[in-house]
């Protein structure tokens, strides 16, 4: 069971290495956010930390607060993330000159622009800096509260 946990843990800090480093690096950043990466370490902080959580709650007597408020951040995280990632995707159909259609497809709209280089995703700067600068607080709050 040790090496289950372990491999949990390490899957922890890989989802938080992702969310975390992608803020860092692309902090002063003014378009191009990689919202892919902060939804995709979000998950994988969500799931791992739920798998954690009922391992400690299995095995030991967990700090239950301090896992709550953890794992509420971790869900504001993955929400902000998620609305950043549909809302580039978005951003980007719209230049292209792609609507959905009413039965789930795609079809491309007169006029559109073309994809060319980045999209001015300058809006969604402030989804980023939210979703990133939570994880730095989760991070903080699993590292410095015991």
């Amino acid at each position: 069971m040790d090496l289950v946990y372990d491999l949990l843990v390490a899957t922890h800090l890989i989802g938080v290495s992702l969310l975390v480093g992608t803020f860092l690096v692309q902090l002063r950043a003014r378009l191009g956010f990689r919202f892919s990466l902060l939804l995709l370490g979000a998950s994988i902080q969500l799931v791992s930390g739920a798998a954690l959580y009922g391992l400690q709650i299995a095995y030991d007597d967990p700090n239950h607060m301090r896992l709550g408020i953890k794992s509420l951040v971790a869900v504001v995280v993955f929400a902000v993330s998620l609305a950043g990632f549909l809302r580039q995707r978005g951003m980007q159909a719209t230049r292209a000159g792609l609507v959905a259609t009413a039965d789930g497809g795609i079809a491309r709209v007169a006029g559109g622009q073309g994809i060319v280089g980045v999209v001015d995703d300058s809006r969604l700067k402030p989804l980023f800096h939210v979703a990133g600068g939570l994880s730095v607080v989760n991070l903080l709050v699993a590292t410095l509260w015991r």
